[in-house]
């Protein structure tokens, strides 16, 4: 009888406390905040630092004791910026930065109350599921692996499939909406030379300028940087700018070809005459190494001397172009054979044009000689 009143007491006790973490487990706990950094790593402000501390938007979540045995729903990018927080950072300003100790607290607070929790990722960044549904649905996939894949190579454990973004929806200009999808295509064509993962950093670095809760006033800058780090990436397949003076009239010009990527890469050049004083030859598919460069020989044949431009620009196997066109000055300092031709051809239309002139000349001058002796026999 005593055990039976001890076990219907011990149920009372627990039953509450069981059903309290089930409750508590059915509303995570959200962890994300609006980048605060450029890609180079430097921190535009040094915000994050003061929403770290334990009275901090970031730091009360994980500090909370309320918090202990919930789920967790974490931005893997929030994790990401926070750990660099920790290793050292900068500023864009000069200010000494405040923040890496605090980064350090908040990161073994949230090791420790997390710990063996159920943890689901966010798709980097927390980016507006509108936006990502208009301007990159075909990626959302790729992007929830990798947003996975990220949270757990920060956390060390394995985590729950990514989740769908913000629900929120932020205003982006016309022109910012058309640079993020001109990027992605621009990714899928460099794909067909290059490993996919390749363009992963520019991807995920759209989905975090796409977060809702991003200020007006640090989106400019942002996209900004996202501009220049894109068009570098563009530029990792490129032909090298120079300039060249042909002496001879038919010549082999040394372009070379650069290949910053990761992986080797096989390519068409294109290279076409902006005026018709000289002529080029197509070449073969070139093959490019990893991080490396070659040099390709372009014949040309020279039509007439002075100075000129070649536009060249790399393409895929498909001549699809890659990257940017590049511009090669000339000057011509020889005459062709075919210039040659061209010049004599003249001179003997000229020589021939003297000739018949003194022909005629001569004629008219005897008609007028006979004319005038006519004129004396009369008399």
């Amino acid at each position: 009888m005593r055990r039976l009143i001890f076990f219907v007491l011990t149920l009372l006790f627990i039953a509450p406390i069981s059903t309290f973490n089930i409750a508590n487990a059915t509303t995570p706990v959200i962890i994300t905040e609006p980048t605060h950094r450029l890609m180079d790593g430097k921190f535009i402000d040094d915000q994050l630092a003061q929403k770290l501390l334990p009275a901090g938007e970031l730091g009360s979540l994980v500090f909370s004791r309320g918090n202990f045995g919930k789920s967790w729903l974490v931005d893997p990018a929030t994790i990401e910026e926070i750990t660099a927080m920790s290793n050292g950072y900068g500023v864009i300003d000069g200010s000494t930065p405040s923040g890496q100790e605090i980064a350090k607290a908040w990161l073994d607070q949230f090791y420790l109350i997390s710990k063996s929790r159920p943890i689901a990722a966010l798709i980097y960044g927390n980016p507006s599921k509108f936006w990502i549904d208009k301007l990159i649905p075909a990626e959302v996939e790729y992007l929830q692996a990798l947003s996975k894949i990220k949270l757990e190579q920060y956390l060390g454990t394995a985590t729950t499939g990514a989740v769908s973004s913000s629900a929120e929806q932020q205003k982006l200009s016309r022109s910012i909406q058309n640079t993020f999808v001109f990027a992605l295509k621009q990714f899928d064509l460099m794909s067909t030379l290059v490993e996919e993962k390749e363009f992963d950093l520019l991807k995920l670095r759209i989905t975090q300028l796409l977060n809702p809760n991003i200020a007006s006033g640090d989106l400019v800058p942002l996209y900004n940087d996202f501009q220049v780090a894109f068009n570098e990436t563009r530029n990792k397949l490129r032909v090298s700018k120079g300039k060249f003076t042909v002496t001879s009239s038919k010549q082999e010009l040394p372009i070379t070809v650069i290949n910053d990527f990761n992986s080797a890469v096989k390519l068409n050049l294109t290279t076409r005459p902006l005026t018709s004083k000289v002529l080029v030859r197509p070449t073969e598919a070139i093959e490019v190494p990893a991080n490396s460069k070659i040099q390709v020989l372009l014949p040309i044949e020279v039509i007439a001397s002075g100075e000129t431009l070649l536009l060249t620009q790399l393409s895929n196997l498909e001549n699809k172009p890659i990257g940017f066109p590049v511009n090669i000055s000339l000057k011509l300092s020889v005459i062709s054979p075919a210039a040659t031709w061209i010049t004599s051809g003249a001179a003997v239309i000229l020589f021939a044009a003297a000739i018949i002139q003194s022909l005629r000349r001569f004629r008219k001058g005897q008609k007028i000689t006979k004319g005038r002796r006519g004129l004396s026999n009369d008399k």
